[in-house]
């Protein structure tokens, strides 16, 4: 897994992916209230050599801090898609 991130107005997002490839599905892990990409380390470690894999640290959350507390729902959504 390659971590990488992506800046925002309010912050930057780090995430998480493994090599892409094109003929593969892509798994999106998106961990919950409190949680980081540790969430799903057994997943990740049983998916990455069969599937292409993307998880982040959401907003405000492990190393994707400090982020300011502007932002909603649907712009984390437009984040998720731009990447």
């Amino acid at each position: 897994m390659t971590e990488n991130s992506y800046k925002t107005s309010c912050g930057s997002i780090h995430y998480f992916v493994n090599i892409i490839d094109k003929q593969k599905i892509t798994l999106v892990f998106l961990p919950g209230l409190t949680a980081d990409h540790r969430l799903f380390e057994k997943q990740i470690e049983y998916f990455e050599k069969k599937q292409n894999v993307f998880v982040w640290d959401a907003p405000s959350h492990a190393l994707s801090r400090p982020f300011t507390n502007n932002y909603s729902l649907s712009g984390m959504a437009e984040w998720l898609y731009l990447h």
